[in-house]
């Protein structure tokens, strides 16, 4: 049983850390990216991972990362039916509202006829 329970955990962690490898980096959020300027002095090679994009750097560079999860932290959910409410009753109480109530009718023929055999 000791033996299966190292599998299990070796197979999960193998998978958790594959699925980190071979992540979809289109997924990823878009950034102005790292500092671009500058050369290695021996080699000559661009010294940032992303040499296309602009230092990061600046108030504008502040400004868009502090509002690059604005649209994602917005609770714009909207319900039409609260636009019904007159009054609320309180704490686990019905509020009055305009239109019709949902009502549900009384089964005529009593709680006997749900019976179970």
């Amino acid at each position: 049983m000791k033996g299966l329970g190292i599998l299990v955990t070796i197979t999960v962690g193998s998978l958790f850390t594959m699925s980190l490898a071979f992540a979809n980096p289109g997924m990823l959020p878009k950034h102005p990216g790292y500092p671009a300027k500058g050369a290695s002095p021996v080699t000559g090679q661009s010294t940032a991972n992303d040499s296309g994009q602009t230092n990061g750097g600046g108030d504008s560079f502040l400004n868009t990362s502090a509002a690059s999860h604005d649209a994602a932290s917005m609770n714009n959910v909207t319900d039409p039916n609260r636009a019904r409410i007159k009054k609320s009753g309180g704490a686990g109480r019905l509020p009055e509202v305009d239109g019709a109530l949902n009502r549900v009718k009384p089964n005529p023929t009593g709680a006997a006829a749900s019976k179970m055999n």
